[in-house]
């Protein structure tokens, strides 16, 4: 697919929140910080600010999948499945990738959903326990259901939850959950385009998941969490 100026420069914001976000939390930080900046310019050669960038997120997406990957993000297709980026993916150019770095703005789910333009609204949400499972759609239902996940860690985010996400936005705020929850894995992720029996038993999920949706879900996310619940 075809990705904006404003889209690219969104999936930057947004993951660069999620690395802040990620190197406040390790014991070691490693990514930003003054001997971060030591190592860079003892390393750096010919290298930009923008190439920068892209290893930190090259790093990221390893462990994190759809958090730090365009590949992910945009359904960059014909890539080999350890590649977030593809011959074709067109960097920040100087000016843009400076603004962002200056920003001393460590990344939450909020912050994180507000630079991919979702905004929180009021989502029911079911009684959850460690055993339930939960298909969910819509930006503002992923923000709703990672907000209560994030204030019962007994629940794990990586095993229980599916997301049926279409857009790049919705994939990437998914994606981001996890290191922002310091969930086990990557998220699950569902095609909501695609076989929903096929994806459900590739999830792991036996029995009758329960749907969380929210307005901003497309037609096609909403279809895939509404058909889910009733398998």
């Amino acid at each position: 697919m075809e990705v904006s100026r404003v889209e690219r420069e969104n999936f930057y914001r947004a993951s660069l929140l999620g690395l802040r976000a990620l190197d406040v939390r390790d014991s070691s930080a490693r990514r930003f910080g003054p001997d971060a900046e030591a190592t860079w310019n003892d390393f750096r050669g010919h290298l930009s600010l923008s190439d920068r960038l892209d290893l930190l997120v090259r790093d990221g997406a390893v462990k994190w999948g759809a958090a730090f990957s365009p590949a992910h993000v945009f359904g960059l297709f014909g890539l080999a499945a350890d590649d977030p980026f593809g011959p074709d993916w067109r960097s920040l150019d100087a000016e843009a990738a400076k603004k962002l770095w200056l920003s001393p703005q460590v990344g939450d789910l909020e912050s994180c959903a507000a630079a991919l333009g979702i905004s929180p609204s009021t989502v029911p949400l079911p009684n959850v326990t460690p055993s339930t499972r939960l298909v969910v759609a819509g930006g503002a239902a992923i923000l709703a259901v990672a907000q209560h996940f994030a204030t019962d860690r007994g629940l794990r985010w990586g095993s229980q939850v599916l997301v049926a996400a279409g857009s790049p936005a919705h994939r990437h705020l998914a994606g981001l959950v996890a290191p922002l929850l310091a969930a086990e894995g990557p998220t699950r992720l569902a095609n909501p385009t695609a076989n929903v029996s096929e994806q459900l038993r590739a999830a792991g999920f036996d029995g009758f998941p329960l749907a969380v949706t929210s307005a901003d879900a497309a037609a096609d996310e909403l279809r895939f969490a509404q058909t889910a619940a009733r398998k």
